[in-house]
């Protein structure tokens, strides 16, 4: 690994060395001689509009361009809000350029009149930053996904989750509205980069914020992507076939008619290569998802069908998105672990293997509604329905050792039928009044479930005492089937009316009210050899209970919002009314309590400018036990585990404080951030646990005060650019730190965990040429025990990965190649330390671009594996699955699309 980190040192200097010689200077002010801040600077081919670099003015209104020699004609453009445009030609640029003081007003004329562009590359509007898609160079095939690893701050990990600065993304839109699901996952893959033209980052607002312009205090971020008006009329095509080795197949298709504020869509695709319904496994995070690191495990095959409508009817009436999908997977599964329990007296060690294969067809149908019936009140309507099967079968067997001796053996087999329905709602109304800052929202959510599982299940369990012998008197043996209901509803209703007190300060006063109520039911039958039925009614493995959960909620709301920060403080006071009826193996239990639990959420977010921002936010929280835990009941439906609930459980609580920094730095094309966050428990209900000498479990419930962990972790982000190459680095890191006090065979035990990883991504990329991505990662984990058999517990995790993109014939054809190498310095024996995985692929385009013809070559050194270990406070386990392995693809796709009469 050392030879990897000199390799990218030694790629990164180098092509430092060929970075921008000289810069384009000037100072920028408005009619009234004051400096102009972030006004948007940017240097132009002048022949096809192509966006060398690009920059913002400072405070002062200062502004350095940065670029490599230009011998041909190029435009430099500036624009600020409310000001006219300046524009300069320079027939080309050999040497660093002072052009002073620029001023812009209403009667300043533009020097040139040809160069039509009205779009800066990035800007930056209170607390959206916007980016031009023209400005971000993908290869012309590419979808909206490749837009986002563009753009430096946004990281897409191997499990398909985005991240902004730090911040997980909760929601991506499609002109504002969500397409199939607000998650985004079918609109990355499927929606083109070359109809985009804008991409907002702003945080994830409720409809509260929305509508008042309230500032929003999320800590998530929503990634919202705006159509070209000129190409949000017309259609949309692609249709994939493709079939390879293994009898591997991939197909799928797509279909979108746009027209202005109209939009219908329709997707389908099938194929077992572990590729998601909707993706396209062309892209290179879908390569990812299913390679090295953290693959998906088992062997999937997938079938999905669905339409999307969205429309706006009228002024009044906008349907944001109507959705209907029918997705069907099969997935196979198999693993093999090796668990070492760490006890008072002994190592507990296990060794089990599990094979099994899930059927699922499910149905999903949701829509959402604005309705506006005049201009001081919205309405919001948003209803989902969902409808599924599922088929499970499951194969087990374990084994159980004390150090070398034998304690126990078991082996099973389930099958089991479910069905599932689930209903929800939301419907929110808000009303602005004639004073500003005065507002009126309420709010019902609403979810109702039904769930129905029949289960036949085989099993033996044999113990074993010290001479090796078997116990006959406590073998376990069994042939049941089980029937189980559950239905469940949750209705909350929230109200809140917000006055001004000035023009900065408003206070807020609300009522929450939430009813929660459960019923579930277990029918157990053992199998009656007499009569060849399963008659035999199993009282202590039957079980029913019934839960109600009101709760009553008054709060306060105070808000300050200045020019520089907005501070806020929420309060409540929860009544909390719980009654629970239960019966265990013929038992009748009954609990009815009271509670009365303040909460409260407190926040600041400081601007230092427009690009840079401070939040802090500290949070206080109760919560009350799980119900079920608080019965004194003894549950034996697991032949190795015996859980019985504690009546005697306390109310835990959680204070939580984060402190977050982000930069955006245009002028210096960098951005950064630093996160920091701290929690701490206070009666934190965790498992207390014993072990017999036949190495079966008894789990109870306990309450231990003083948990609590901390995290740090920052990312840098810095592009250069020079001619047509560019290149962005992003090194990150993270420390987590976790102390834990918990319970283990009957004693307590105090721990502290470290986990450290530093990592770095680089881009090089030279324009229609190649894309090379290097990256590397190492992940340190440290785990240290008082009161405890095992003192410390270390582990070193690497990651190595390489992506290689050539175009060639002017892009036509493309060479793929992404490597990845593994490494863990502790698994245990039989398991692979470290792995070498590549895939590699060849595309080419023809007939003006509209079909592309792709071989694919998945896992060539067919070395794929998915080996991880896990390390926790009682344990460490090592785990291998089942994973996809090598295949050839070979694949066809055919893209036609329509603007406004003409094809693309």
């Amino acid at each position: 690994m050392k030879k990897i980190l000199w390799l990218l040192i030694f790629l990164f200097n180098c092509l430092l060395l060929n970075a921008q010689k000289f810069s384009v200077n000037g100072k920028v002010a408005d009619f009234e001689k004051k400096p102009v801040e972030n006004a948007t600077v940017y240097l132009l081919k002048q022949k096809d509009s192509a966006v060398i670099n690009y920059s913002t003015t400072d405070k002062e209104g200062k502004f350095s361009l940065k670029t490599n020699e230009i011998n041909e004609p190029s435009v430099l453009k500036i624009d600020a809000d409310k000001l006219i445009p300046y524009s300069k030609i320079f027939d080309k640029i050999n040497q660093s350029i002072e052009l002073g003081s620029i001023e812009l007003d209403k009667s300043k004329v533009t020097d040139i009149e040809e160069v039509k562009i009205t779009v800066s590359p990035v800007k930056i509007k209170k607390d959206t930053i916007e980016f031009n898609a023209a400005a971000i160079k993908v290869r012309p095939d590419s979808n909206i996904d490749e837009l986002l690893k563009n753009i430096n701050g946004v990281e897409i990990d191997n499990d398909g989750k985005i991240t902004v600065n730090g911040k997980s993304v909760d929601q991506i839109m499609i002109n504002g509205k969500p397409f199939f699901d607000k998650e985004g996952k079918i609109a990355l893959k499927n929606i083109p980069a070359e109809i985009i033209k804008n991409i907002q980052f702003t945080p994830t607002k409720t409809k509260e914020e929305e509508f008042t312009g309230k500032t929003p205090k999320s800590e998530n971020t929503t990634i919202n992507f705006t159509i070209d008006e000129k190409k949000n009329k017309g259609l949309l095509s692609r249709v994939k076939v493709g079939y390879g080795s293994d009898k591997r197949y991939d197909g799928s298709a797509f279909l979108n008619y746009f027209k202005e504020k109209t939009s219908i869509s329709l997707i389908a695709s099938s194929n077992n290569i572990n590729s998601q319904g909707g993706s396209d496994d062309d892209s290179d995070s879908s390569r990812r998802n299913s390679s090295g690191g953290t693959p998906m495990n088992g062997l999937q095959k997938s079938t999905t069908v669905g339409v999307n409508y969205r429309d706006q009817l009228s002024k009044e009436i906008d349907i944001e998105s109507l959705g209907l999908t029918r997705t069907h997977t099969n997935l196979e599964t198999a693993s093999k672990i090796l668990k070492t329990t760490f006890l008072s007296d002994y190592n507990l060690k296990t060794q089990s293997e599990n094979q099994g294969e899930n059927d699922t067809e499910q149905y999903n149908f949701n829509t959402s509604l604005k309705i506006k019936p005049d201009t001081l009140s919205v309405i919001y309507f948003s209803p989902s329905f969902s409808h599924a099967k599922t088929t499970n079968f499951r194969n087990s067997k374990s084994i159980n050792f004390r150090d070398d001796l034998l304690l126990n053996e078991s082996q099973s087999s389930a099958q089991s039928e479910a069905e599932s329905n689930n209903f929800g709602s939301f419907l929110h109304y808000s009303r602005k009044f004639r004073k500003k800052g005065r507002f009126f929202d309420t709010n019902l959510n609403t979810s109702i479930s039904e769930n129905n599982n029949k289960s036949l299940t085989n099993s033996q369990t044999l113990f074993y005492i010290e001479d090796g012998t078997e116990d006959i008197n406590k073998r376990d043996l069994r042939n049941q089937l089980s029937r189980t209901k559950s239905q469940s509803s949750n209705y909350f209703f929230s109200t809140k009316y917000t006055e001004p007190i000035s023009d900065s300060l408003n206070i807020s006063f609300g009522v929450n009210y939430n009813s929660r109520s459960s019923v579930n039911e277990r029918i157990v039958n053992d199998f009656d050899e007499i009569t060849g039925q399963y008659s035999q009614y199993n009282l202590p493995l039957s079980n029913s209970s019934e839960e109600q959960n009101n709760q009553f909620s008054p709060q306060l709301n105070i808000e300050l919002t200045k020019q520089k920060f907005n501070a806020w403080l929420n309060t409540n006071v929860d009544f909390i009314d719980l009654t629970y009826r239960s019966v265990f193996n013929g038992e009748h239990y009954e609990l009815q309590r009271n509670f009365t639990l303040p909460d409260y959420n407190a926040g600041l977010q400081y601007r230092f400018s427009k690009t840079s921002r401070l939040n802090i936010n500290n949070s206080g929280n109760f919560s009350i036990p799980s119900a079920s835990r608080l019965i004194p009941y003894v549950d034996t439906s697991n032949p190795l585990i015996t859980y019985t609930g504690n009546p005697d459980l306390k109310n835990s609580w959680i204070n939580r404080t984060s402190v977050y920094f982000s930069n955006f730095n245009v002028p210096k094309n960098m951005n950064y951030y630093v996160s920091l966050v701290f929690s701490y428990n206070h009666n934190d209900t965790t498992n207390f646990s014993y072990y017999d000498d036949f190495g079966k479990q008894s789990v109870g419930y306990a309450n231990i005060s003083g948990n609590k962990t901390a995290s740090i972790s920052s990312g840098f982000g810095k592009t250069f650019k020079w001619g047509n190459n560019k290149l962005a680095i992003n090194p990150r890191t993270s420390l987590n730190y976790r102390y834990n006090r918990g319970f283990i065979d009957g004693q307590m035990f105090t721990g502290n965990s470290y986990v450290f990883s530093p990592g770095i991504n680089l881009t090089y990329d030279r324009k229609d040429k190649i894309i090379v991505k290097p990256s590397y990662s190492i992940t340190y984990s440290f785990s240290d025990y008082e009161n405890y058999r095992v003192q410390s517990i270390k582990n070193t995790y690497q990651t190595f990965r390489l992506d290689l993109t050539n175009y060639f014939l002017k892009t036509n054809l493309i060479l793929e190649n992404d490597f990845q190498y593994n490494t863990s310095s502790n698994i245990a024996p039989g398991f692979k330390r470290d792995f070498y995985f590549l895939n590699t692929g060849v595309g080419y385009s023809f007939y003006k671009k509209q079909f592309t013809a792709r071989v694919k070559v998945y896992d060539i050194l067919n070395q794929n594996q998915s080996v991880r270990r896990t390390i926790s406070a009682s344990y460490v386990e090592d785990r291998e699955d089942l994973i996809l392995k090598r295949y050839v693809m070979f694949s066809l796709t055919m893209k036609l699309n329509k603007f406004a009469g003409k094809k693309m």
